[in-house]
């Protein structure tokens, strides 16, 4: 047995919960954590350049607002987190629905 799986399989029993319900809320856990590291990103990179969204960014490098680089740059990397985020949340919506949590 991998030591991951008597991990866990202890980790149950010590808390009284099933195996299944504490792997759900570890990956759920998980997800959401990645899911916040996400947007702390994105919303660092929109308020380098003072606008709210993507949208807002991309208006203010077409209107020369700000310098083409990096913004352009960083705005891929906001597509880039969005998408991330989409299906980050796809991931915790299944989960959900799948624990009843």
């Amino acid at each position: 047995m991998a030591t991951s799986e008597r991990l866990l399989i202890n980790i149950a029993k010590d808390f009284g919960v099933s195996e299944d319900k504490l792997l759900a809320e570890c990956l759920l856990e998980y997800l959401k954590s990645k899911k916040r590291d996400c947007m702390a990103e994105k919303l660092e990179i929109l308020s380098r350049y003072d606008v709210p969204s993507a949208r807002e960014l991309e208006e203010a490098i077409v209107e020369g607002k700000v310098a083409e680089h990096p913004s352009w740059e960083d705005r891929i990397v906001i597509e880039n987190l969005e998408e991330k985020l989409k299906r980050l949340d796809k991931e915790i919506g299944h989960i959900e629905s799948l624990s009843g949590t």
